[in-house]
């Protein structure tokens, strides 16, 4: 009686035991399934469909995945589920009625052995009709127990399957709809099996959606991104799970494939300048193209959230990489590592581009993403050996950072990694695995001479010029032996057609040519740089020639224009710097107002230092209003100036020093530019204001001197509101004590005004008319420069130059003047005065902006008078009616463009604009500011008003004292050497900005007729600086002076002393000398053949008398100058300097040397024909790289 007892089933004990199974099924605990069958059919004997799904749900998890191999094992438990498909139908038919989720269950697992056994057909004819949730519903109803988390991870796989098997079966559109159907639901993660199949049907969705990716449109990539968003959301709420599953076969696909595909999936939106969509409301529309109009506030709320999905999804997919990848061994690469690290450079270069501001990056800002990108190259690193893709990777993201010597020691070590490979490929044939090509390689070679003429000093110089006989050794190598076409070599002039044609076929032609190109700047940088004055020519004639090379492969190439054109400045052959300066301007694509390009204005900011080449060409060709056009031409090819400029906001503050700081309503493109870039630009504007002073006197470009500082407080701010993060200076008596010319740029362009000889300008401004030109100042005061009220005071200056009887005079100039820095252009007799415009937009009304068209035909018709080939007429030149019709024209209506933005092709090939460290920028900041400040001194100098330029020197002066405080507060300390190197960067040394500062003093003291503290200030600027050209010639000429007694060798003293007792304190230093000309002989410049002496016999009994101190004083003096000239003219600053050489002359003809001295103003008439109005090296602070 008691065992019938037993055997009685108990409700609450089957719906327990249910219970429990379902919790065995959902945790994949296969090991306690039978036993709770088995109760369940105990205690709940209607549920054997349930308990027989159970139990073939626990053979199905050893064979849970397609075969792959023929083993016994999976054969035999394939098998034995081919025997439970018949009970499975049965128990489905019998429990449709009462247990519908139990035939739910019941189906997906029958489904699921088909899917196994490779039948997608029968596959889907088993699988369940209706929803998971619909037959759950259905059961609570009836009150019976419910395995709601098996009916849940039923329903993921019944969708899984659903969706492999349409797959499987090439039924593309239905399977798409199913995957998109399912990723919409919300993924579960309550259980490990459902994240398991959850898991599986997101990442099989994923990579679906990728590899069917049809054509990469917005409304493709958008519908592909919502599987890996519902991925990522996924994993953002699943429960922590190990990095891959125990069974190591459960998956279709690894979670390191999807993260990648995720990651390559966020890349390619990226490198096609997508956004998110702030007004997504489909899957279909998760994109914009990033130049849509949003507030900026929007703006930078969606690309935050871009850059922080991207930065996830990198953390995650680095970190699976690095834990599933070993070492390599030294014959094998992990070329996946490799290829991470270049999409993620790839990445970092859009970045930091011009796209993307530091408030879109968040915090940190662009600085904080390279520093991230080097973490994660260090710890690719890690996994590879002696990868030549990472330290190519390396040597760029530390060189954008400004880390020359780190980018520098990964080119070492990349040059080392490639010779090797080379000699070991030259010995088997073989090509090392992983190992850089030869164009990648001669690229980053190219880069690496860039990086070094543009940013290092002398020392880098002679780097750069190492790296150009790599780069010659490796052209050498990669010749054909069996050409027969001469060897490659750095001292040659030129390379044959066959040599160039056996190259072409090894290497591309925009790679040869950009080798070229390395070769020849390295060898124009060094002919600037070196000692060796006899070797200067050579190397300039074989720099042109490799320049010429270059740009036969690569015409469009804007950098080798800029370094042939310049280089054949410098040679003297400015006609043809002319002739390939305008093909090149020429050939660009230049619209009124509109960008030439989507990349902001790329080309156009690329061609400022062309602009400023051919405006200085000109004026060495005496075309000064033409070259004052050119000037203008430069600013006006972006358009509006509001394009260049910016917009400031309606309501700007009063305060000029806060509207200086304030944010503009519309940014312009100068607040995308380098510090090198904006140098250039107020280069420019300097070029400018120079040629007008040549044009309409010194009166009317000191009127300009506003406009000028407004100009740097646009580009660079107020440097006073700079600090140094990494080493803020003390405050001390150079930097806390206040100006006493005022607090802003503005405040100190009115204080140092002429008070006296400006207020006679001012007072006569009724006797004045203004002058008609093509080019009138109001343009360059208005037009052509930003529009802020932070820059100028009051409106648009118009210029007057004037006669005593009030009409125009004369345009015509002595070119000779220009080279004379205190020639009186102009007598302060109160006729010249300035005409302020009513208001800037009258002033814009009335002045037409410059046609490029006009500027160009004007200069192809003055150019006609060279020997060269006449100019021919602009391409784009032509008559409006045969240009087509406008967009939006009835024959050319506007049509949405829905293609995806091509990426910039040079994105992935060039180095990119480097980011100076903050302590080298403030110094770029700062030496500009001085450099402006001594320019502005000069005008004022030259305009005879002496006091107002001894302010803007003392200004220049405090700058300087305050960085060389800053320098010496930093962690290393300040000593000699660290004053007197450049360093890296492009700014001048301290001790060179203290020379200048001093030779400007000494200037000023001249202009007063104080010519011994004009001596003793050059002598300070040549203790600071010896090779200062300016402070050398000057001191020169008063030293000649004193030997021509034109002034006495030492300043009288206030009580008149007899000559004869005076001592010269010269006499110590220069004693006499058989090497020196006539000092132990006689005080009359005679019978000097040379420097050195003959050595021959003399006899005592014919020398003449003893000089006296005072004619040692004089020889002294003239020796000294000598000797200083001398050796200025074999640097590179004073080679081709007209007025070292005509000082030297003057030293040779009062040696009584007349060969020599007619031989040195042969020379000064060469250079004076084809000298500029300012430096060629004002052009770029490059020099002659871009």
């Amino acid at each position: 009686m008691s065992g019938l007892v037993k055997k009685v089933p108990n409700p609450e004990k089957g719906a327990r035991y249910v219970g429990l199974l379902d919790a065995a099924l959902c945790n994949g605990s296969w090991e306690e399934v039978p036993e709770l069958a088995r109760k369940v059919e105990k205690h709940a004997p209607q549920r054997k469909c349930l308990t027989l799904a159970a139990r073939t749900e626990a053979q199905a998890a050893s064979a849970s995945r397609r075969p792959t191999s023929a083993s016994s094992t999976t054969a035999t438990s394939i098998h034995s589920l081919s025997e439970a498909v018949p009970k499975l139908l049965e128990a489905i038919s019998t429990a449709e009625a009462q247990h519908p989720d139990d035939a739910f269950v019941a189906r997906a697992c029958l489904a699921q052995i088909h899917w196994i056994q490779e039948a997608p057909l029968e596959a889907l004819q088993a699988l369940p009709a209706a929803s998971a949730s619909a037959v759950a519903s259905h059961e609570a109803e009836k009150g019976g127990p419910a395995t709601l988390g098996w009916l849940e991870v039923c329903e993921v796989k019944a969708a899984y399957i659903r969706a492999a098997c349409l797959d499987a079966s090439g039924s593309q559109s239905e399977a798409r709809e199913s995957y998109q159907a399912a990723v919409s639901r919300t993924p579960g993660y309550r259980t490990p099996e459902l994240r398991r199949w959850t898991e599986r049907l997101l990442g099989r969705a994923c990579i679906y959606t990728v590899k069917k990716l049809p054509s990469p449109s917005i409304r493709d990539l958008s519908e592909t991104y919502s599987a890996f968003k519902t991925w990522g959301e996924f994993w953002q709420r699943a429960a922590s799970s190990p990095s891959s599953d125990p069974s190591g076969n459960l998956l279709d696909v690894s979670r390191r494939q999807v993260w990648k595909a995720y990651y390559d999936l966020l890349s390619t939106v990226l490198q096609h300048d997508l956004i998110y969509s702030p007004y997504s409301n489909s899957p279909s529309d998760a994109f914009i193209f990033s130049n849509t109009i949003l507030p900026q506030e929007q703006r930078t709320t969606v690309k935050q959230r871009q850059r922080s999905e991207m930065r996830r999804v990198e953390t995650v997919y680095e970190s699976l990489l690095l834990e599933e990848t070993k070492f390599p061994k030294a014959s094998q690469s992990n070329s996946e590592v490799e290829e991470w690290t270049t999409q993620v450079v790839s990445n970092w270069r859009h970045l930091t581009g011009l796209e993307w501001t530091d408030s879109d990056l968040g915090e940190g800002g662009r600085n904080a993403v390279s520093r991230a990108t080097l973490d994660i190259l260090y710890r690719a690193a890690t996994k590879t050996f002696h990868s030549t893709a990472i330290l190519r990777q390396l040597f760029t993201v530390h060189a954008a950072l400004g880390e020359f010597d780190l980018a520098m020691h990964a080119f070492h070590s990349y040059v080392e990694i490639i010779d090797k490979a080379k000699a070991q490929a030259e010995k088997t044939g073989k090509q090392q695995i992983g190992s850089d090509d030869n164009d990648t390689a001669m690229l980053l070679a190219a880069d690496a001479v860039r990086l070094l003429c543009r940013y290092g000093d002398r020392d880098q110089a002679e780097k750069a010029n190492e790296v150009s006989s790599i780069i010659v050794r490796w052209l050498a190598q990669l010749q054909p032996s069996t050409s027969g076409a001469p060897q490659i070599n750095g001292d040659g002039n030129g390379h044959t057609r066959q040599t160039s044609q056996s190259m072409e076929s090894v290497l591309k032609p925009e790679t040869l040519a950009t080798a070229y190109r390395a070769m020849g700047i390295s060898k124009a940088h060094w002919a600037y740089t070196t000692y060796e004055s006899a070797e200067r020519t050579s190397l300039l004639n074989h720099a042109v020639d490799q320049l010429r090379h270059a740009q036969k492969l690569d015409p469009s190439s804007i950098d080798t224009v800029h370094a042939l054109a310049l280089v054949l400045a410098e040679t003297r052959d400015v006609p043809a710097a002319v002739e390939v300066v305008r093909s090149a301007l020429n050939g660009s694509v230049m619209l009124e107002g509109q960008a030439a390009s989507q990349q902001h204005h790329e080309r156009e900011r690329r061609l400022l230092s062309l602009w400023h080449l051919l405006a200085l060409c000109l004026s060495a060709q005496d075309k000064y209003d033409t070259a004052a056009q050119i000037c203008a031409a430069a600013y006006k090819q972006f358009g509006n100036s509001s394009v260049l400029f910016g917009e400031a906001p309606k309501q700007q503050s009063l305060d000029p020093e806060k509207s200086a700081t304030l944010s503009r309503a519309t940014p312009g493109i100068v607040d995308q530019m380098e510090g090198s870039e904006k140098e250039s630009i107020l280069q420019i504007r300097m070029t400018h204001i120079h040629l007008i002073e040549l044009m309409d006197g010194s009166d009317a470009a000191v009127d300009l001197t506003d406009s000028l500082l407004g100009l740097y407080s646009r580009l660079f701010g107020n440097p006073e509101h700079v600090r140094i993060a990494e080493s803020r200076p003390p405050k001390t008596a150079a930097t806390a004590t206040p100006s006493r010319l005022g607090g802003t740029l503005r405040s100190i362009t009115g204080s140092i005004r002429p008070r006296s000889a400006r207020s006679r300008r001012s007072s006569s401004a009724g006797k004045t008319t203004v002058r008609q030109r093509s080019l009138t100042s109001t343009e360059s005061a208005g037009d052509l420069r930003p529009s802020t009220n932070a820059q100028s005071i009051g409106p648009p200056i118009s210029i007057t130059v004037t006669n005593e009887d009030g009409s125009p005079s004369s345009k015509r100039h002595n070119h000779g003047h220009l080279h004379l820095p205190f020639h009186r252009h102009h007598q302060h007799n109160g006729t010249s005065a300035r005409t302020s415009a009513t208001s800037i937009a009258e002033a814009k009304e009335n002045a037409k902006p410059i046609e490029h068209n006009a500027v160009a035909a004007q200069v192809a018709q003055e150019s006609n008078a060279s020997p060269q080939q006449p100019l021919k007429e602009m391409e784009h030149n032509a008559a409006h009616g045969e240009l087509p019709p406008p967009p939006g024209h009835d024959e050319q209506p506007p049509v949405q463009d829905v293609r995806l933005p091509t990426p910039h092709p040079a994105s992935a090939s060039t180095l990119p604009e480097s980011h100076l460290l903050p302590m080298h920028e403030r110094r770029q900041k700062v030496g500009v500011l001085i450099k402006t400040w001594l320019f502005v001194a000069g005008l004022y100098l030259r305009a005879d008003s002496a006091e107002d330029a001894e302010n803007a020197v003392e200004r220049a002066s405090k700058l300087v004292e305050s960085l060389e405080v800053e320098i010496g507060s930093g962690e290393d300390g300040i000593n000699a050497q660290r004053l007197f190197e450049k360093g890296w960067g492009s700014s001048k040394s301290i001790d060179e900005l203290w020379a200048d500062v001093w030779s400007a003093k000494a200037h000023i003291a001249s202009s007063r007729q104080q010519p011994f503290e004009a001596i003793a200030a050059f002598e300070q600027a040549l203790s600071y600086y010896p090779d200062h050209s300016a402070g050398i010639i000057r001191l020169s000429s008063l030293l000649l002076d004193i030997y021509e007694e034109r002034i006495p060798a030492e300043e009288p003293l206030p009580t008149p002393q007899p000559a004869a007792t005076t001592s010269g304190s010269l006499i110590n230093e220069a004693q006499p000398s058989l090497t020196r000309p006539n000092t132990a002989t006689s005080t009359d410049p005679s019978r000097r053949p040379s420097l050195v002496s003959d050595g021959r016999p003399q006899k005592i009994a014919l020398r003449k008398k003893d000089p006296t101190p005072a004619e040692l004083n004089r020889l002294a003096a003239r020796d000294r100058a000598y000797m200083l000239l001398s050796n200025l003219t074999k640097l590179g600053s004073g080679w081709d300097d007209s007025e070292a050489w005509s000082m030297l002359a003057r030293a040779h003809e009062l040696s009584r040397e007349i060969g020599r001295a007619k031989q040195a103003l042969w020379w000064v008439v060469e250079l004076e024909d084809s000298k500029p109005v300012r430096p060629w090296r004002e052009i770029s602070p490059g020099g002659y790289t871009l």
